[in-house]
C-alpha cells in the first residue's frame, strides 16, 4: 500500500514511525512510501492497522498531511 505526504519534508518522520511498528516503509518518491508487512497477515488487516497507526501519527503531527494512494 502506498501513502502520500503533502510536504516531503515529513516523510522520514512517518516511515521512521511505521517501521517501529514492524511495517517495511520504502521511500518510492518524494513523497511516497510503499508499506506492507514480511507476515502472511491479509491485505485488509494490513489496511485496517495502517489506518490505525496513520491517524496516530497525524494525531502526534496535526499539521501533516498523509493520505493512502489507492
Amino acid at each position: 500500500m502506498r501513502i502520500r505526504v503533502q510536504e516531503a519534508a515529513d516523510l522520514p518522520g512517518l516511515v521512521a514511525f511505521l517501521r517501529e511498528r514492524e511495517f517495511v516503509a520504502d521511500e518510492i518518491g518524494p513523497n511516497t512510501v510503499e508499506v506492507y508487512r514480511l507476515s502472511s497477515v491479509r491485505h485488509n488487516r494490513v489496511r485496517i492497522e495502517l489506518d490505525l497507526h496513520l491517524r496516530a501519527w497525524h494525531a502526534a503531527h496535526p499539521d501533516a498531511k498523509a493520505e493512502f494512494v489507492e
